[in-house]
């Protein structure tokens, strides 16, 4: 999947975009948290086999299927090809040949299903799920101008997405793909995040002012019951067993992540620099890692993106640890392994950083 995700309008620009055929940005796919993995040796260089014949030209790179298999996207003629790549072994395979034009492709965090966003004309969307082997397991056409959607970070099933109309009015819906049924969700805010269990997270955005951020609202998904908490909420995202919320300071110069694990309701909150795009705050990716912590960018000061300096760190925030520093340089995209021990880099995300030691290397060569 992808993709930044902003405050107010700047979604609406984001949905614009992903209605054109795939390019070579790439987009961000969620990361699942399950039990501390084992701690595994560093890679050696001499051990990566960077990728150098492509089937194809290239299009895009996707995220990881595995530890070491990387998914990316070529176009044969006129065919999509989905293709993993096993970083050590060289292996390089065939998953899917996608007949429509890509809008976007999602690994889920699970690493067990794959999404992939077609659209052949301008008034409908279609959301294929594959099985990590390529297996065709469900096909959701919806008729719409723009579509946003939200994939369930535990149950592979479930999918939430609002349509939006080419008069600029939306409907949201939750399908489940067990059943097939769909169900009519009321909301004023069309970009959900599925939190906790069953429920999804919106924001109550106050008319005209998204600088102030709004109040958090719960709405469960089976009686359709809301519940208002967290006020100042700007972002807010759920994992497996651990959610952030990103809220506004006072003063307008902060950023507050609070990360806030279900399993014991212990959280952690941490300030960083506050960063606006003039009418709309700009909250930095998010990459969650196996073990509950994750990974954002930081900025050296608050203000204006215009203004401030283009250097940025990539930082870990944990519940149990304080804040550490991955890497310092610039603002890029990046994508990381099930494990958290390695992370894709760069404009295209053909590099791989090592999380640990900080030491990258390259893995595919994309030539002039």
């Amino acid at each position: 999947m992808g993709r930044f995700v902003r405050l107010g309008t700047i979604f609406l620009l984001l949905f614009l975009t992903s209605c054109q055929p795939i390019v070579s940005e790439p987009t961000l796919p969620e990361k699942s948290i399950s039990s501390e993995p084992e701690r595994e040796p560093p890679i050696q260089e001499e051990a990566i086999k960077p990728l150098t014949e492509l089937i194809g030209d290239f299009e895009q790179i996707i995220g990881w299927l595995t530890d070491q298999e990387i998914l990316y996207i070529t176009r044969l003629q006129s065919n999509y090809l989905l293709n993993a790549y096993h970083v050590e072994s060289g292996e390089n395979r065939t998953l899917l040949t996608i007949i429509e034009p890509i809008i976007e492709v999602r690994i889920h965090p699970s690493l067990t299903k794959i999404a992939v966003v077609t659209s052949s004309n301008s008034l409908s969307a279609s959301i294929q799920i594959f099985s990590n082997a390529g297996e065709e397991l469900d096909k959701l056409t919806i008729e719409s101008s723009e579509l946003y959607w939200d994939w369930h970070p535990t149950q592979t099933n479930d999918i939430f997405f609002s349509a939006f109309y080419e008069d600029w009015t939306f409907d949201s819906f939750v399908y489940s793909s067990n059943t097939k049924e769909m169900k009519r969700f009321e909301t004023n805010d069309p970009f959900g995040k599925w939190g906790k269990e069953s429920s999804i997270y919106t924001i109550n955005w106050p008319e005209n002012d998204t600088l102030s951020g709004g109040s958090l609202r719960a709405i469960n998904t089976v009686d359709m019951t809301s519940k208002d908490s967290d006020s100042n909420i700007i972002y807010v995202e759920a994992a497996d067993g651990v959610e952030v919320r990103v809220s506004i300071s006072n003063d307008q110069q902060k950023f507050l992540y609070t990360l806030v694990r279900y399993q014991d309701g212990k959280s952690t909150t941490f300030e960083l620099p506050a960063i606006s795009n003039y009418s709309q705050w700009f909250v930095p990716d998010i990459e969650w890692l196996r073990d509950g912590t994750l990974l954002t960018y930081e900025s050296s000061k608050a203000g204006l993106m215009d203004e401030i300096p283009s250097e940025f760190d990539l930082i870990q925030l944990s519940i149990d640890k304080p804040k550490n520093i991955i890497l310092e340089g610039p603002y890029e995209s990046f994508a990381c392994n099930p494990s958290g021990r390695i992370c894709l880099t760069g404009v295209q995300l053909e590099k791989l950083l090592e999380v640990e030691s900080g030491e990258i290397h390259s893995w595919i060569s994309l030539g002039e």
